[in-house]
C-alpha cells in the first residue's frame, strides 16, 4: 500500500474513533441524564450493548468505503450526540455543541458579553450588516453605524462563516477588544474602516412601553428573559406615573423564554391564588401562586398570534383563566410544556435540553399542540406587517376593548 493509501486509511481510522468516541460519550451523557430520571427505561444495558454492535459495524463500513476525509473528529462526536437525542422524535430536545450551548444560555438569561448591535444577513448577496446599535453601548460609542458591512473580524474574512460562528468571533470576554472591518457608503463610495470595540456585558432590551391615546397604556414583551421582570416593572411604573387607566400588554411574536420571569410578571399583576401547574416525570408536580404583596386593578388587553408561544401562552392563559384580562388577536401556537437545559460541562461538554414536563393553567387545561383561542378574535391586517405601528389593526381594536372597559 503506498504512502498516501496509507495515510488515508489513518485519517479514515481517526474519524472513525470520532464517530465512536461520541456515541460512548453520548451513553455517558444517558447514564447522567438516568439520574435525573428524564431517560426512559428502555434505554438499558441492553441498549448499550446495540450501540456498541452497530458502532462497530458502522465502523468497518466507512472505513472500507467513505471517501473523503473532510470531518473532523470532533463534528463526528457531537453529531452522533446529536442523532442520538433526535431519536427521540422530539422537536423540542436537542444536543448543543459548546458554542450553541453558550449562545443559548445567553439568550435565557438576557446578559451577555457583547458590542450592543444587532447583524443582520442578505439573504440575496449572504453580505453581513449592521442592522442597528444600542444607544450608549461599545458599538455606538466606538462608531459602528447602521448599513455598515461587516466584512473581517480581527482581520479574519467571515464570507464563509455562519451567524453563528460570526457572533462567536465577536462575542469574546468582557473587557477584550475586537476589531471590526465594516464598509461604509461615504459620498457615494464604499470605505473600510477598522473599529476597535471593548467587549461590555451586555443587557438586552425585551420591554418597551409608551402611554397611548385616552390614556391608555402599552407594554410590549419581546421575549421572557432573566432581565424581563424588572424592565415590566419600571415600565408598569412609568405609565402609572403618567396616569393610566388600563393596560394593553402586547405578546404577539414573543416565542416564550423564561418561565421564572413568566412568573414573576404574573406575580405583580394578580392577587393570590394559583398560577399554573408544571407536571414533570423527574420531580412531581409544582403548583406556582401568586402571592398578593402587589396586583394591579386597573383593566388589562392582552395581544396574541400565531407566533405567541410558551411562557407567552402561559402568561396569557393564566391571565385570561383568571378573569384578569381579556385576550385578542389570533390562537397562539400551542406550546405547553417544560424544556429543561442541563450542562454537560464536566461530562462530554455542550449541553442537552430535553422536554421534562408539561404546564396546565390554573382551570387545568393544557395549551399543547391545542394553543390558546383570544377572547376576541381579530387577523392582522396592517399593510407596514411592523407591530405596534400606526395601521396595527390588532392595537386599535385591543384598545377598543380597553376603552369599553373602562368606560364600564
Amino acid at each position: 500500500m503506498s504512502e498516501s493509501n496509507s495515510s488515508t486509511r489513518e485519517l479514515k481510522h481517526i474519524y472513525i474513533s470520532g464517530i465512536v468516541s461520541g456515541i460512548f460519550l453520548c451513553l455517558i451523557v444517558i447514564l447522567l441524564l438516568q439520574i435525573f430520571g428524564v431517560i426512559p427505561k428502555w434505554w438499558n444495558t441492553e441498549f448499550v450493548k446495540d450501540v456498541s454492535e452497530r458502532a462497530g459495524v458502522v465502523e468497518q463500513y466507512v472505513d472500507k468505503y467513505y471517501w473523503k476525509d473532510n470531518v473532523s473528529e470532533q463534528t463526528m462526536s457531537e453529531y452522533a450526540a446529536k442523532g442520538m437525542v433526535s431519536a427521540l422524535g422530539d422537536k423540542y430536545s436537542a444536543y448543543y455543541t459548546e458554542s450553541e450551548y453558550n449562545e443559548t444560555m445567553n439568550g435565557v438569561e438576557g446578559e451577555y458579553p457583547g458590542i450592543g448591535a444587532v447583524i443582520r444577513t442578505d439573504t440575496k448577496t449572504n453580505r453581513r450588516y449592521i442592522d442597528s446599535v444600542q444607544e450608549g453601548k461599545p458599538a455606538a460609542r466606538a462608531g459602528v453605524k447602521p448599513q455598515d458591512e461587516i466584512i473581517r473580524v480581527d482581520g479574519q474574512e467571515i464570507s464563509e462563516k455562519t451567524m453563528s460562528e460570526l457572533v462567536q468571533m465577536i462575542q469574546k470576554e468582557e473587557g477584550e477588544t475586537v476589531v471590526l472591518t465594516v464598509g461604509r457608503k461615504e459620498n457615494d463610495q464604499t470605505v473600510q474602516k477598522d473599529i476597535s470595540i471593548k467587549i461590555e456585558t451586555i443587557v438586552s432590551q425585551s420591554v418597551e412601553s409608551r402611554m397611548l391615546d385616552d390614556g391608555l397604556g402599552y407594554i410590549r414583551i419581546e421575549r421572557f428573559e432573566k432581565a424581563t421582570t424588572e424592565q415590566f416593572r419600571t415600565a408598569l411604573a412609568s405609565l402609572e406615573e403618567q396616569g393610566q387607566k388600563g393596560i394593553v400588554i402586547d405578546v404577539r411574536d414573543n416565542g416564550g423564554g423564561s418561565l421564572e420571569a413568566c412568573v414573576e410578571i404574573l406575580d405583580r399583576l394578580l392577587p393570590a391564588g394559583k398560577l399554573i401547574t408544571e407536571k414533570s416525570k423527574g420531580s412531581g408536580d409544582k403548583v406556582y401562586s401568586s402571592t398578593d404583596k402587589e396586583h394591579f386593578d386597573k383593566p388589562v388587553v392582552i395581544l396574541i398570534n400565531g407566533n405567541s408561544a410558551s411562557a407567552s401562552e402561559v402568561f396569557a392563559g393564566t391571565l385570561q383563566d383568571r378573569g384578569a384580562a381579556v385576550v385578542t388577536g389570533t390562537k397562539s401556537f400551542g406550546k405547553g410544556i417544560v424544556q429543561t437545559i442541563y450542562s454537560l460541562e464536566n461530562s462530554c461538554g455542550g449541553g442537552i435540553k430535553l422536554t421534562t414536563g408539561e404546564y396546565l393553567l390554573p382551570s387545568g387545561r393544557s395549551i399543547h399542540e391545542v394553543g390558546l383561542t383570544p377572547d376576541v378574535e381579530v387577523e392582522y391586517e396592517g399593510a407596514t406587517k411592523k407591530l405596534g405601528a400606526e395601521d396595527d389593526n390588532q392595537l386599535r381594536k385591543a384598545q377598543e376593548i380597553l376603552k369599553a372597559q373602562i368606560e364600564g
